[in-house]
């Protein structure tokens, strides 16, 4: 029985958890991530298909939590 992770797709309210996860391991201030980069971790490691307003508002409750997360916002044209 095989037991990774990608296998099994993963509650909705794990994704904080799991974007969290991801920024821990592929993030720090010399290598950033686009909330593209973060949609396509989720569904390469976790099976989890999200879209951009669900990523931004689990971010935005990360720093309302208070992890120290660096952003900055673009202005879409």
């Amino acid at each position: 029985m095989n037991c990774e992770v990608k296998e099994m797709a993963l509650p909705k309210k794990m994704m904080v958890v799991n974007i969290l996860e991801i920024l821990k391991k592929y993030s720090d201030q010399n290598h950033r991530l686009t909330q593209k980069d973060i949609i396509g971790y989720l569904k390469k490691k976790y099976a989890m298909d999200v879209d951009r307003k669900a990523v931004r508002r689990n971010l935005t409750n990360l720093l309302e939590a208070g992890y120290p997360i660096s952003y900055e916002e673009t202005i879409r044209s």
